[in-house]
């Protein structure tokens, strides 16, 4: 393995984000910099912009115990289990922008706490699943209003996820009922053997928990049935944790999966404007007529991507798509269509606040 390929396992582990979202992140720096920079320096940079530190000494602090907790301790190291997980809630700032705040309960064998994440700390928020065990590194602590303690995210904290399978997750063979929520593009990719092998991927959710499902080479008429609000039934599959920390169950043999077509509620979905879009929030739903006509460009590394500006009322903002994403948009956007893009997240990049389509997307022209 060479030094960059291990700084880069470190820098995925440690910072909770995909393989996909960290190998952007590298690349937008070095972009940024004019192609001048080699990858190993680019994903130092990339850590120290995430305030996560990529030498191994650096999880050398001794865990504390929640037991042991007292107020306006700086600099915490706790490995505890997550047994619930709240809703981020956005505020007014003093100086008036926007905060958001989350909180999970969390515990370890001598007691529970509150964890509280702080504005970008709390998209681990959706990383985070009941039963998941993570080790939280540089927090601090406060009393809470009620005369609990709680631990605090600063920005210098960060979470890591354990490789083991949570407790509650439904293992292998057992039978799992609820509606899909949201369905994603397709994606087509080259076997190991030379061949073209398809993946299709939803959101199943039961009342308030929700998995992703993946289906690989799953048939045309499989993908015809997927309609969002349907009844599904799932039975078997195996469950597997992504790189984040996330349960996702995998299907091979799609036939383990029954969709009663005649039981649909179609969900409530919430498109969000883009004059109200802040950087970095994930999970976005947007919707936007496409401005100008775009060409696609590829990066000094190869990767393909297209900058679709897309306005809504008189806001307009630009809208980055990669490699296969951008190929399916440069297909079906045109000047003067509605672009709809679901599951999108804010950033900050070379020239301001703009969109970008993670692999987890779908994307429709109207």
């Amino acid at each position: 393995m060479s030094e960059f390929e291990g700084l880069f396992s470190i820098l995925v582990k440690r910072s909770g984000l995909a393989i996909n979202e960290v190998s952007k992140k590298i690349e937008d720096k070095k972009e940024s910099l004019g192609h001048l920079i080699n990858d190993e320096v680019a994903v130092r940079l990339v850590a120290r912009d995430l305030g996560i530190a990529l030498s191994e000494e650096s999880t050398a602090r001794p865990v504390v115990k929640i037991e042991d907790l007292v107020p306006n301790i700086n600099n915490v190291t706790l490995s505890v289990r997550i047994e619930k997980v709240g809703t981020p809630k956005e505020f007014s700032k003093k100086d008036g922008t926007t905060g958001r705040v989350g909180r999970a309960t969390i515990s370890d064998e001598t007691g529970r706490a509150t964890l509280v994440l702080w504005d970008d700390k709390t998209t681990f928020l959706s990383k985070m699943r009941s039963g998941a065990n993570v080790t939280v590194f540089s927090a601090y602590t406060k009393e809470g209003l009620n005369g609990d303690i709680e631990v605090h995210m600063g920005n210098k904290s960060r979470l890591e996820f354990s490789e083991t399978l949570p407790a509650e997750v439904p293992q292998k063979g057992q039978v799992q009922r609820g509606r899909l929520w949201r369905i994603y593009d397709p994606i087509e990719f080259e076997r190991r053997d030379g061949g073209r092998g398809r993946l299709v991927a939803f959101l199943l959710r039961h009342e308030e928990d929700t998995t992703r499902v993946l289906v690989w080479n799953p048939s045309d008429s499989l993908l015809h049935s997927l309609r969002e609000g349907v009844a599904v039934e799932i039975a078997g599959g195996t469950m597997k944790l992504d790189f984040r920390g996330e349960a996702e169950l995998h299907i091979n043999d799609e036939s383990q999966i029954q969709i009663d077509r005649n039981d649909i509620v179609p969900p409530k979905t919430e498109v969000k404007r883009l004059a109200d879009i802040q950087p970095d929030m994930s999970a976005l739903i947007i919707e936007g007529i496409v401005e100008v006509d775009f060409t696609l460009e590829t990066t000094y590394s190869g990767k393909s991507y297209a900058k679709v500006l897309l306005r809504d009322g008189e806001t307009v903002l630009p809208v980055v798509f990669w490699n296969d994403k951008a190929l399916l948009v440069k297909r079906i956007a045109k000047p003067g269509k509605l672009l709809r893009v679901e599951g999108c997240y804010s950033k900050i990049g070379p020239y301001g606040l703009e969109l970008n389509v993670s692999k987890w997307s779908r994307t429709r022209a109207e």
